[in-house]
């Protein structure tokens, strides 16, 4: 059996980046926080509006060892793996429009009978990309139940994929050391069942510069991958609460005066 294997080794400190580039994704100064009468605030916040999007599902595959691209039941059958992410979300403009960073893990396979060739991937990518409710972009009820949202971003991943030749008993390893470029864009729908919980569904279109995720190079197109999920989401009015009260002790609630001492 013949083992050729590439890049074996990933530095643990990936993992680290893969964490500092979701927080420091965020920290983008929008803050524009304003005060009324007994301390409520007027406009949103950068601690106020964000939501957690837990998600599961397929990825699917598509590339040079693909063979179902237009047979839906059998790419999901055949041709893609569980996965699972997370999507941490800061909505802005009254809802209509988010910033969200996302970390995704899937799985991949395909088969090529013509040349006796299968191959089993794994992947971790982590993104940034800007999502439009164009429920709330178009309608004037203020943040409705029911969302359609378009989105879009960029990231990187970083997979192992093996190969296999079933004829002639031979496997091989491509191991990425350093993380790929992804593009994306994708589609969904959400419904708010209560006011902090939400369920969601969505299919996005990963375009990989990279033409090995099946370890198999035979045409310059690079491979890409799909993901479909459903998912929960939890909403966050605000991370810090205000306590109610204005920190300008000289306003006084309309209607009351002031007490008089007692000579």
């Amino acid at each position: 059996m013949k083992i050729i294997t590439n890049n074996k080794i990933v530095k643990k400190e990936i993992k680290y980046i893969v964490i500092l580039f979701l927080i420091t994704g965020f920290l983008i100064p929008q803050i524009s926080l304003g005060q009324a009468w007994g301390g409520r605030k007027t406009k949103a916040g950068f601690w106020d509006n964000w939501a957690i999007n837990l998600n599961g599902g397929l990825t699917s595959f598509y590339g040079d060892l693909s063979k179902f691209d237009s047979e839906i039941m059998e790419k999901l059958t055949k041709e893609s793996g569980p996965a699972f992410g997370g999507i941490l979300t800061k909505h802005i403009v009254n809802n209509k429009i988010g910033i969200s960073g996302q970390l995704l893990y899937g799985n991949l396979q395909g088969e090529n009978t013509s040349s006796n060739l299968t191959f089993e991937a794994s992947f971790i990518e982590y993104n940034i990309h800007a999502r439009f409710n164009l429920v709330n972009l178009i309608s004037n009820k203020h943040m409705p139940k029911f969302g359609f949202e378009l989105y879009g971003g960029v990231g990187q991943f970083m997979f192992k994929s093996t190969r296999y030749n079933v004829q002639l008993s031979e496997v091989y390893t491509e191991d990425t050391g350093t993380p790929e470029f992804v593009y994306f864009f994708g589609a969904g729908i959400s419904y708010k069942v209560i006011d902090k919980l939400g369920i969601t569904m969505d299919i996005a279109m990963r375009q990989a510069q990279n033409d090995k995720l099946d370890d198999y190079a035979r045409n310059d197109n690079f491979d890409y991958y799909t993901y479909i999920n459903i998912g929960v989401t939890y909403h966050i009015e605000s991370v810090f609460k205000s306590n109610g009260r204005s920190s300008n002790s000289r306003y006084r609630a309309p209607g009351r005066l002031p007490m008089r001492r007692r000579r």
